[in-house]
């Protein structure tokens, strides 16, 4: 696929970039993000972050690339280049990790390919204006990567029409500052594994039925919390997907967190090893022989999960009958972060985004491919991508380390009684890459996937 920035991607480049610099200031440029970052983490004024999310969705920044054919949500139109020209441009002016990336990236494309039309101008609107932040009700403590193993129970009052669920999810991201969670849950009795669950969507503010504990990393935040439902009730009409059939929802959710959302992901992580690789020059780290060579590893690896997200992007699009074949995507190499990691780049780590491209159209037969369902051939590209992006993150957190030697183990400032643990970014950076091959499904879970449903070979026993 051509992948080039055309004269409108630079119009719009040159549109968010005069945005960015008209509003990022002020109170919102203390919120300047650092490499190590992530969107879920749980550090900065949480009321200012609330306030910027609140800006972007003034200025139409959120939601861009959604399917429109049901109107518009209060967001612009975008092209898939478009939406990549505004991660970057995001991220070259350093605004912080985005609070509302669960709503945006992840709800609302499985609203916009599972939902009803009540339930897409319901709650796509307020995802776009950020006036509504959402979290994702999925782990729980015996049910993480083995998510079908889930107990938590929707039952359904014949009476009141709704829903009163019952269970506890765990590593729950902004469960704390979340308005909704999108919850999986066992609607039909006696069922087992993947039959029998239900999406649902359930407001956050019911107290004495929904009961929030954060969970304190090692980083010192927590961004992550055990949820505790205890008859927390949920409308029927908030039911995504029709009863039973929640798992195919689910998937079709973590394929688009797991896939073609890396693509833009990989900006980021260009601009981490960019203070990496200056921080090896800065200490003399990058003059140690297997050093440096981990270091140009580290680059070529990154560009390779470049390719492979574009691979996956083309194939979730319509075909081409003639492809493009200049083998680079992107003619002008400056402005492309994952290709261009001179010492010098000054860059700051953009936020997650997410596509839709993984899911089927709106009253597709879920067995059947669509034209946005990229079909069976590439089943197993959401674990690839997440098989390489996971270990490279974490092996990049290792080399953040290891270019300050002994230094790694300093804390940035005097630890007092007052505040006991205090980690520069890259401290940050190492200890939090530690679960990226754990969270979002572990690495066993992926290769269980690629193994059986792209190799097929014999299934694992689960008893």
């Amino acid at each position: 696929m051509d992948f080039a920035f055309g004269p409108e991607d630079e119009r719009f480049r040159a549109e968010a970039r005069d945005w960015l610099a008209e509003h990022f200031i002020g109170p919102f440029a203390a919120l300047k993000q650092e490499p190590g970052g992530h969107p879920g983490e749980a550090r900065g004024d949480m009321t200012a972050r609330r306030a910027w999310e609140r800006e972007l969705g003034t200025g139409g920044w959120i939601g861009l690339g959604w399917d429109r054919t049901d109107g518009a949500y209060g967001n612009r139109a975008a092209t898939l280049t478009q939406q990549v020209v505004w991660a970057e441009e995001y991220a070259h002016a350093g605004a912080p990790g985005r609070l509302g990336h669960i709503g945006e990236n992840l709800l609302a494309p499985t609203l916009l390919a599972h939902g009803d039309s009540a339930q897409r101008a319901r709650f796509l609107p307020p995802i776009a204006r950020a006036e509504e932040l959402w979290c994702q009700g999925y782990s729980e403590p015996d049910a993480g990567s083995d998510l079908a193993g889930l107990r938590t129970r929707a039952v359904r009052d014949p009476g009141e029409g709704t829903y009163r669920i019952t269970g506890q999810k765990i590593w729950t991201s902004l469960a704390h500052e979340a308005d909704w969670c999108f919850v999986l849950a066992r609607t039909e009795e006696g069922s087992q594994r993947h039959h029998g669950l239900s999406f649902l969507l359930v407001p956050m503010d019911q107290p004495g039925r929904i009961e929030v504990r954060p969970i304190r990393q090692l980083t010192g935040t927590a961004e992550f919390n055990e949820v505790f439902f205890d008859g927390a009730v949920a409308r029927a009409e908030h039911l995504v997907g029709g009863a039973g059939h929640g798992w195919r929802v689910a998937m079709s959710l973590l394929a688009v967190e797991r896939g073609v959302s890396t693509l833009v992901q990989q900006i980021g992580f260009a601009q981490e090893l960019s203070r990496v690789v200056r921080l090896a020059l800065e200490t003399g780290a990058a003059e140690e022989p297997v050093l440096r060579d981990r270091l140009v590893r580290q680059w070529a690896e990154l560009k390779a999960m470049r390719w492979n997200a574009l691979r996956t992007l083309g194939a979730a699009q319509k075909p081409n009958p003639n492809p493009n074949p200049n083998p680079n995507p992107n003619p002008n190499p400056a402005r492309d972060p994952a290709l261009h990691l001179a010492p010098n780049d000054a860059l700051d780590p953009a936020s997650r985004r997410g596509a839709a491209h993984d899911l089927p159209p709106r009253g597709a037969d879920p067995q059947a491919p669509g034209p946005r369902d990229p079909g069976p051939r590439d089943q197993g590209a959401p674990s690839v991508a997440k098989l390489l992006w996971g270990g490279w993150h974490q092996r990049l957190g290792e080399l953040a380390v290891q270019v300050r030697g002994a230094a790694a183990a300093l804390g940035p400032a005097r630890w007092t009684a007052g505040r006991p643990y205090e980690l520069d970014a890259f401290q940050r950076l190492f200890l939090f890459s530690r679960a990226d091959t754990i969270y979002g499904g572990s690495d066993e879970i992926q290769r269980t996937i690629i193994a059986e449903r792209v190799l097929h070979l014999p299934k694992e026993s689960r008893r």
